[in-house]
């Protein structure tokens, strides 16, 4: 069980890392169309470089933000569950469930991924493959599943995910 967690979490260290970069190239990008535009130089194909760069920042994202279970969820009702158990199996429960919507959304990433790749689609004005995109937004998503799925069987079992101390107001006091 360690190696499945010491492996998922460098994996969406690495992930991370991508994303990261991915928002400094978003970033870098900007400054230069702005200070471009601002002495009055076109730079053609800013609209589909910053296209290709929000896919490996967003959904690499995702899978990093569940991996520390820092992602968006409502928390209303489980702060109020007192018994330890019962909140994981929830939690644990709601993870599963989730990451079956989230591996829809995973296979029809890789459907379009292989229905644009025989197309041979190239972003606008650049050129440039989107394929490899593509393919990077399915596998980040995959990957997101992958963790939700593991956290969530951990938690069915009553072990506790990263940071699930902290989340929680502690009832009794």
């Amino acid at each position: 069980m360690h190696f499945i967690d010491t492996t998922l979490r460098r994996i969406c260290a690495t992930a991370g890392v991508i994303g990261i970069a991915a928002i400094l190239g978003l970033m870098g990008l900007t400054v230069i169309t702005v200070v471009l535009r601002a002495l009055h130089i076109a730079f053609p194909g800013t609209y589909s470089l910053s296209e290709l760069l929000l896919i490996p920042a967003v959904s690499i994202s995702i899978a990093y933000a569940a991996m520390h279970n820092d992602h968006t969820r409502a928390v209303i009702f489980v702060n109020r569950i007192s018994n330890t158990r019962l909140r994981h199996f929830i939690h644990g429960l709601m993870l599963i469930l989730g990451s079956l919507f989230w591996a829809v959304v995973a296979w029809a990433t890789m459907r379009e991924a292989i229905r644009r790749m025989a197309q041979n689609e190239l972003s606008p004005i650049i050129d440039v493959p989107v394929a490899p995109f593509r393919w990077a937004m399915a596998l980040a998503i995959l990957l997101c599943v992958i963790v939700l799925l593991w956290q969530g069987f951990k938690l069915l079992k009553g072990i506790p995910v990263e940071d699930e101390s902290h989340q929680y107001a502690d009832p009794e006091k």
